[in-house]
């Protein structure tokens, strides 16, 4: 069973969670990273497995664009220094064509996974603040800010001072919420202070007065506001990234807030790794850690994107360097391999279930051909190919108008690639001088037999792969050595091509280079 059909089995069974409403959150304080896609991906499968076990269920994606500007992201012009401590939704958008720089980097991340058939329903948190739908729940927290600092000290081992309130006022003379703290609370008005030093990423202007909590005066703190969001939604089920869930970590401490103050049971919960980029670090939007997701949607195709994040189980991180010279090219590979499988055997796996659920548009009721993208990223390298023709020849039967559809489409993601992607290595095609290749004794005799080989017609490129690795086992010569002695003489590298089709498209060439190279 797919794990995101276990989570629903679970869920249902429990009869704990009703109604069934999914959530996921995140802080739009940048140019929004890949591996944030990871959560959008897990909540959608599961409330789409709840949904096939004939559940209502509700999907939301909350953007926290109440929160400060606590991080400067590398790309921003340096005038928007002045911004750190700002709400997200108070502060300019860096692009034209948004309201803010939340609506900017928000919109961005919700047309990437838009794109891959993800449609939750989006709540902006300013929205709902300002509409006063945090008013009643500020007032709890407020009422009962004694139980939240115990909380804090008992969950967290977080020692907050008598005057400490989770709560934090937009500055009226600022308008900066990350510098502003809550000394005292009257039941109406809560006072306040914009302190200068209170952070070292931002700097208060020193303002003093009281504000009454509610619409958009300010926001809860945090954990409590994570708590708050649970209840005023109606959450049931909400997983989360692993470093919220340590031993006494936020999701601990909010899951607190939310039973003994807010009097609202915890969703049902559940850990899941990250994506992490090169080197295995964590991404940051804030911090410029990663590829955007909007990066890298323009990068791969929304099947293949898709497949990156459905083919990984909820428990295992994603490892993905699209710099690394084959993670694209065996990410292409792999979809291609399921796809076969698929088609012949059905939904026999996780990993075919997978690819099924990768698929943005309908299933088509025969498969397409997928024309190997390492093949379609050399062949667009020569221009003597044409492709067209390359790959009917491959497929042993004319293309028809969806095979074209789908091979203009690996053209286009192979040309993004080899122009931000692939190194100098990768980058192949027949060399127009001579190369200096220096070759085994067994390479010279096998590229000899070749001379021999392509002196004959040959109609179909299949027959002379075949016959170019039977040679090579003939003569007792490893095949992997063979093959790359037409490479090394052809482009100077150890890969190319398939090398039948690479030859018979070079044949002069070949064999003259061939022959140079035995003397």
């Amino acid at each position: 069973m797919f794990w995101s059909d276990k989570f629903a089995h679970q869920i249902i069974k429990s009869k704990k969670h009703q109604p069934y409403w999914v959530d996921d959150m995140k802080t739009p304080s940048g140019r929004v990273h890949v591996g944030a896609l990871r959560g959008v991906v897990i909540h959608d499968l599961i409330n789409q497995s709840l949904l096939a076990k004939g559940k209502k269920s509700t999907y939301t994606y909350v953007l926290n664009d109440m929160d400060p500007m606590d991080g400067f992201p590398h790309y921003l012009p340096k005038e928007f220094k002045k911004h750190m401590g700002e709400p997200l939704y108070k502060i300019p958008s860096p692009e034209k064509g948004y309201k803010s720089m939340a609506r900017c980097y928000g919109q961005q991340f919700i047309d990437v996974f838009n794109q891959l058939g993800f449609k939750p329903k989006i709540v902006w948190s300013s929205e709902w603040y300002k509409q006063g739908k945090f008013n009643e729940i500020i007032k709890e927290a407020l009422d009962n800010v004694k139980l939240v600092r115990k909380l804090y000290h008992d969950i967290s081992g977080y020692d907050k001072p008598s005057d400490w309130y989770p709560y934090q006022v937009i500055c009226p003379n600022c308008h900066k919420i990350g510098t502003t703290i809550v000394t005292d609370w009257d039941g109406q008005k809560v006072t306040f202070t914009c302190k200068q030093d209170l952070v070292t990423w931002a700097q208060g202007c020193g303002y003093k007065g009281k504000i009454e909590p509610i619409n958009n005066h300010g926001k809860l703190m945090w954990k409590t506001d994570w708590a708050a969001h649970w209840k005023v939604i109606g959450v049931t089920v909400e997983g989360a990234g692993k470093d919220h869930m340590t031993e006494g970590g936020s999701h601990d401490l909010s899951s607190a807030i939310c039973q003994q103050v807010f009097n609202y049971p915890t969703p049902y919960n559940f850990l899941y790794e990250w994506f992490l980029t090169k080197g295995g670090t964590k991404m940051s939007s804030s911090k410029g850690i990663g590829v955007s997701a909007a990066e890298i949607s323009q990068t791969l195709p929304p099947e293949i994107l898709k497949f990156l994040l459905t083919r990984t189980s909820y428990k295992k991180a994603i490892i993905f360097d699209p710099s690394n010279n084959e993670s694209i090219l065996n990410l292409f590979d792999e979809y291609d391999r399921l796809a076969e499988s698929y088609y012949k055997q059905g939904e026999k796996d996780d990993l075919t279930k997978a690819w099924q659920l990768s698929q943005v548009d309908k299933i088509p009721n025969k498969p397409v051909f997928l024309p190997r993208f390492r093949d379609v990223v050399n062949y667009i390298q020569d221009p003597k190919t044409n492709i067209i023709q390359q790959f009917a020849k491959i497929k042993n039967k004319p293309l028809t108008s969806a095979d074209k559809q789908e091979l203009d489409k690996r053209i286009k993601y192979a040309k993004i690639w080899l122009k931000t992607y692939a190194p100098e290595d990768k980058k192949v095609g027949v060399i127009s001088k001579d190369v200096k290749a220096e070759l085994t004794k067994d390479q010279k005799k096998f590229l000899n037999l070749t001379i021999s080989l392509l002196e004959k017609s040959w109609t179909k490129p299949d027959d002379l792969q075949q016959k170019l690795y039977q040679t090579a086992k003939d003569n007792h010569i490893n095949p992997k050595d063979a093959f790359q002695s037409i490479y090394l003489a052809l482009t100077g590298k150890k890969y190319g091509p398939k090398a039948a089709w690479f030859l018979l498209e070079n044949k002069k060439i070949a064999q003259k280079r061939f022959k140079e190279i035995i003397k």
